[in-house]
């Protein structure tokens, strides 16, 4: 879920995501993931206690989107962190290595215009930059320069120390099927959000 971004340091905005507005209760693009999951809502259910637990999912996904707009990451006052889009741009190229901005656009369900202001702003911090594509010159890839793998590192342990806290009464048990129900979860939304095409712009990235 992507947003507005700072660094834990001055309050400089590193992306500028018009998706999303940290002032509203709620962003364009989360209103759009509830507006899927009131779609899942409204199939029918087999039963009544079906119907009750959909629904008791839903309140506590929209809970959920509210309060983790609050929720911000503490950082040392030398340590550079980010949060939610440039978090996740920097983290799916760690794990794939440099991709276009097109491959980009299209894992995080993006418009061309959203992506290129995100990478623009990402490599005026430092945190990635441009090298030209091996299959084709006249394109270009995008990857994790040094600082970036180290602003990453940072603010991954800041997310994954929340989460800890957050989750540390849990048993191993409940742990793992939270993880798994999750992942679950989210491959179904990705489901839904996949069959909306990339613009031309998009694919000529």
């Amino acid at each position: 879920m992507e947003g507005s971004l700072e660094g834990s340091r001055g309050g400089r905005a590193l992306v500028h995501d018009d998706d999303t507005n940290p002032a509203a209760s709620l962003s364009g693009r989360q209103l759009f993931v509830l507006w899927v999951m009131y779609g899942w809502y409204m199939q029918p259910v087999g039963s009544t206690a079906d119907l009750a637990s959909v629904e008791s999912i839903e309140q506590e996904l929209t809970l959920l989107v509210r309060r983790a707009q609050k929720v911000h990451l503490r950082g040392a006052p030398a340590a550079q962190v980010v949060e939610r889009a440039a978090y996740g741009i920097l983290a799916w190229l760690h794990d794939t290595g440099p991709l276009r901005p097109g491959a980009l656009a299209a894992h995080f369900h993006l418009d061309a215009s959203t992506i290129s202001r995100q990478v623009a702003s990402l490599e005026q911090a430092g945190l990635i930059a441009r090298e030209p594509d091996a299959e084709d010159r006249r394109a270009c890839r995008v990857r994790l320069t040094e600082h970036g793998q180290k602003v990453l590192t940072t603010t991954r342990a800041e997310r994954r120390g929340v989460v800890r806290e957050l989750l540390q009464s849990w048993s191993r048990e409940d742990l793992a099927n939270f993880a798994s129900l999750l992942a679950a979860f989210n491959g179904g939304l990705d489901n839904q959000l996949s069959p909306y095409p990339p613009t031309r712009e998009e694919s000529q990235q």
